[in-house]
């Protein structure tokens, strides 16, 4: 039987016993990720996940695909460059502390990065996820909506509320539901699975759960993305009633939450209000407050701290100011500034990009742009992977206003996932 057929799509038959141990490690490592209580098991899972991985091939196996596997390679390097930081900052326990969160950086490639998985064991793995993301974000509905109506405030249905039951912030939850999202659009479209009706409600519902999440870069993202695919498949594919169908669907969608929810739509007034000072003490924006100049919020705030952060980068250029010192830096900069809001409140720069170039300079930034940029979307073109490019496209944008590397969600969905879906597929099974 074909290895694309609905049955197998759903079905570990075709597994070996290796798989299945394989599949369901990581089954267990998706459902403890989403729940920030759970990070010691998660921990737990994630290490046997790696562990189990790395059995699972010759040490001579893991040096020939090595080879094959230039983003691996600078994939381990990148983690180098951290490794090396660490040891060069002044207060190198804090060092350590954040390379014990980028951790699985080094794992992942190092353990599933270098394994053989077939398209069919990848997909399966895909779909699961979606699945899991799914039920995750029911849970979080029914359970913002319980807290809503108890309390009589609406905005428990926003933002962060929505997934106080989690407790994940909601930036990196909304990321996880854009691969969801995309990964249940590949399946739709160009798979053959039987159940495209359930996954189509699965995606109306995550499309909801993303507006409501305010993650302004994730939900411009999802639309361009869907805006895209919709002119595509109108083109390319001729498709023109499904098309516009898609483009429609989405106009009415995001019309109708906005009637019924005004309140999310002020995370995208703000954008309108970039000015800031320093010295404001201004309060900090809430999407349940009326928006006015002399608040500080997402936008202004951002601009702030990347003015502080390129100011501390200047101070050090090529080799940064080191991975355990760049939080006291950066608090000196804040002082010097008298950037009040972002003292109190104990800010980060909220730039992935701009957090690697003033910790490890010039040449570490480098190193990150080629490792987890550069090589994996040149390995994804040529291998004809739109998927793979596509998700390493939503964390190259995800990267811009958040420190995704200073958060364990952050650094599991990143490390997991790039070399996951970049890993080549193979006509034989794990051996077992």
């Amino acid at each position: 039987m074909p290895a694309n057929t609905p049955k197998m799509l759903f079905s570990l038959q075709d597994f070996t016993k290796k798989e299945k141990g394989l599949f369901a490690l990581i089954l267990l490592f998706f459902v403890t990720l989403y729940f920030a209580h759970l990070s010691g098991v998660n921990s737990v899972v994630t290490g046997l996940l790696v562990v189990y991985s790395f059995t699972l091939s010759s040490l001579k196996e893991k040096w020939e695909t090595l080879k094959q596997r230039p983003y691996i390679q600078g994939m381990l390097l990148f983690f180098l460059a951290l490794v090396i930081s660490t040891l060069l900052s002044d207060d190198i326990a804090r060092g350590l502390h954040h390379l014990k969160i980028r951790l699985p950086l080094l794992l992942f490639p190092a353990s599933l990065g270098l394994l053989q998985l077939r398209k069919v064991f990848k997909d399966k793995v895909l779909l699961s996820f979606a699945v899991i993301t799914t039920l995750v974000a029911l849970v979080c509905i029914g359970s913002s909506i319980y807290a809503a109506s108890t309390a009589h405030r609406t905005d428990y249905l926003y933002n962060d509320a929505l997934t106080g039951i989690t407790r994940q912030q909601s930036i990196y939850m909304a990321l996880a539901t854009n691969i969801a999202l995309f990964i249940f659009a590949k399946e739709i479209f160009f798979g053959r699975s039987k159940y495209k009706m359930g996954m189509l409600l699965a995606v109306v519902l995550l499309f909801a759960f993303s507006y409501l999440l305010a993650s302004r870069i994730m939900f411009a993202l999802l639309l361009l993305a869907t805006l895209g695919f919709s002119f595509y498949y109108i083109i390319k594919e001729r498709k023109i009633l499904e098309g516009l169908t898609l483009v429609l669907g989405l106009a009415i969608g995001t019309v109708v939450i906005n009637k019924l929810m005004p309140s999310t739509f002020n995370r995208y007034k703000e954008l309108t209000y970039r000015s800031f000072d320093f010295e404001s003490r201004g309060k900090e924006s809430h999407y349940n407050m009326a928006i006015t100049p002399d608040q500080w919020n997402g936008a202004n705030f951002r601009l702030a701290a990347w003015t502080c952060g390129l100011e501390v980068f200047q101070t050090s250029p090529i080799k940064g100011v080191d991975l355990g010192d760049k939080d006291a830096v950066l608090l000196e900069k804040y002082k010097e500034k008298k950037f009040y809001m972002a003292i109190e409140t104990d800010k980060n720069v909220h730039s992935n990009y701009l957090d690697i170039l003033f910790s490890l300079g010039v040449i570490g930034f480098i190193l990150y742009v080629i490792a987890w940029l550069i090589l994996p979307l040149l390995s994804a073109y040529q291998n004809q992977n739109g998927f793979a490019i596509l998700v390493i496209f939503t964390f190259a944008v995800a990267w811009i206003t958040e420190v995704y590397f200073g958060k364990n969600f952050g650094t599991m969905l990143v490390g997991f996932f790039v070399p996951f879906v970049l890993a080549n597929g193979s006509k034989t099974k794990i051996p077992g």
